[in-house]
């Protein structure tokens, strides 16, 4: 059966104000300007003043709706269905340093949970973020639980599960190995919790390092005389930067300084989220670590910031304002650049023929109104689409 979709067609460049998307058996079969395809479908969903997107892609979210994954893998589908009302539809489940018996217990049945069908946003693999990382920049992360490199303990940690990022500290000690292990290995290595100066960040992003983990948090600072990270991400041609566009964990003039920098094929909006996303205020966890929600701001008892309570559309919105890019920038930024990343941009996070049918449709205050996954519609507030035929 072909199922047309018509509204506001994002594009990779422009939006088309009447387009249509045509799908079939699961994919993006064709896309128009205008309402010509229409007549070709079985079934029309129209959704008149609406963005009509490739479905976002959230590369480091811990968890959301009161789902911890570290410490709540069985949970897994759970936080796959309901991260579809935020357009999501493909995510890195992230777990911050642990101790090893969390890793032990928790990834394998990530695993097994990622290999169940899933009724919600596709686990497209795992993201560690940690335990190798810089201990003068661990943020939140757990100080004990830090471990200096050792490349048996990768080897284990990414068979007990497909891990498709690792984030790590490129400057310290025996983390050159470790990034060729994760290189050889399929996953993408990301520089992060990191005090790397200017030249061993640009070095490890000429050779095994793809990404930069919520560039300017937990990282040396852009300094004038020291560069350090922020400024290797910046000054290297192919460095893709994690941002976490809450207007808190970096200012909305940094955000826009970053857009200036980098553009939208080398910014991918990302969340951060943890289990206090879309639930409010109060006492949350963070794999081992009790985190404290007050006013929307998640913390430790420090009073470190401790990830946030952000989502995809609400990132989406936040960028537009912080850099006064396009519409269709900004998308590229919370889909097609991060399936890039990850190597999933041969079939998602675009709206082009062959491409899988993963949609968000935005309403004009950019609430999700409806996702596709596969050609099917998977959520729907049903508040201005309307269906023919």
């Amino acid at each position: 059966m072909k199922t047309a979709l018509t509204g506001r067609i994002v594009t990779d460049y422009e939006v088309w104000d009447e387009g249509t998307l045509l799908l079939e058996d699961g994919a993006i079969l064709d896309v128009a300007r205008d309402d010509s395809l229409a007549a070709h479908a079985d079934e029309v969903h129209e959704h008149p003043d609406s963005l009509i997107c490739p479905g976002f892609i959230d590369i480091q979210i811990n968890g959301a709706f009161g789902v911890d994954a570290a410490t709540m893998p069985e949970r897994l589908s759970e936080l796959s269905g309901r991260l579809l009302s935020t357009g999501t539809t493909a995510y890195l489940p992230t777990v911050i340093t642990a101790p090893e018996k969390l890793y032990d217990r928790t990834l394998p049945r990530l695993a097994a949970e990622m290999n169940s069908p899933h009724p919600g946003a596709t686990p497209l693999g795992v993201h560690l973020e940690g335990p190798f990382i810089n201990v003068g920049k661990k943020g939140a992360h757990p100080v004990s639980n830090i471990a200096s490199p050792d490349a048996a303990y990768l080897e284990r940690l990414t068979d007990l599960a497909p891990v498709r990022m690792l984030t790590l500290a490129p400057e310290i000690e025996g983390a050159d190995t470790l990034m060729e292990l994760a290189k050889n290995r399929g996953v993408v290595v990301s520089a992060g919790h990191s005090d790397a100066a200017f030249e061993v960040a640009y070095g490890a992003l000429d050779h095994s390092v793809a990404g930069v983990t919520h560039l300017f948090n937990a990282m040396s600072p852009l300094h004038h005389r020291d560069p350090g990270l922020p400024g290797a991400a910046f000054a290297h041609p192919r460095a893709v930067c994690g941002l976490i566009a809450d207007g808190l964990h970096v200012h909305p003039e940094m955000a826009a300084l970053a857009f200036r920098m980098l553009g939208p094929d080398r910014i991918s909006l990302v969340t951060d989220a943890i289990a206090a996303a879309g639930m409010g205020d109060g006492e949350y966890s963070l794999a081992t670590r009790n985190v404290y929600v007050e006013d929307g701001v998640p913390r430790l008892g420090s009073g470190a910031i401790a990830g946030s309570v952000l989502s995809m559309n609400e990132a989406l919105r936040n960028i537009l304002a912080f850099t006064g890019c396009t519409i269709a920038e900004a998308v590229r930024m919370a889909s097609s650049t991060p399936a890039r990343l990850v190597g999933e941009g041969r079939r998602k996070g675009r709206l082009v023929p062959g491409h899988d049918a993963d949609i968000t449709v935005l309403a004009p205050d950019f609430s999700v109104e409806a996702v596709w996954l596969g050609g099917k519609k998977a959520y729907s507030n049903e508040r201005n689409e309307r269906t023919t035929r």
